[in-house]
């Protein structure tokens, strides 16, 4: 799955794009590579990392990490992060579903934390965590079609 556009396309339905951007950058997040982390100078003595039994599972043919995203997608996956922080405190149990959500297997490519699982972690029915989904990417749709949103300039709280 990949976006080729940079832009929202406010023609078409927002929360479903929202929902796709989400996706991609839940994907672009888990190519991302982990190596090389350390600096230079540290080494480790330790085997490489063995495969989860969930890796198993995957219907992949192949075995190898997926190539590293391109900067486009790297640029999307930022600007969709950031999106996130426009939930605000009373909209907190959908920043944590759609943050469990971005959390995919890189080489699956299936969803860390299902729906059952984050229904168990917070306490409530998996049902509920997908209309929080859900109700977290309109929030966002609503927010992000707001003219404000794309303004350069912020308004300040100036203190005389």
């Amino acid at each position: 799955m990949s976006i080729k556009t940079t832009e929202i396309d406010f023609t078409r339905n927002v929360p479903k794009q929202v929902g796709e951007w989400l996706e991609e950058a839940a994907h672009t997040l888990s190519t991302l590579p982990a190596s090389g982390l350390r600096p230079s100078g540290i080494k480790c003595g330790w085997p490489d990392i063995v495969r989860d039994l969930e890796d198993l599972d995957c219907t992949r043919e192949s075995d190898d990490f997926p190539s590293p995203p391109s900067a486009d997608e790297i640029t999307r996956m930022d600007k969709v992060l950031s999106w996130i922080n426009l939930l605000g405190p009373d909209e907190r149990n959908y920043r944590a579903v759609i943050n469990m959500r971005l959390i995919v297997h890189p080489i699956s490519g299936m969803h860390r934390w299902t729906w059952r699982k984050i229904a168990k972690k917070l306490g409530t029915d998996h049902k509920r965590v997908k209309d929080w989904y859900q109700a977290g990417i309109d929030a966002i749709a609503k927010k992000i079609r707001q003219p404000e949103f794309f303004s350069s300039q912020k308004p300040q709280n100036i203190l005389f």
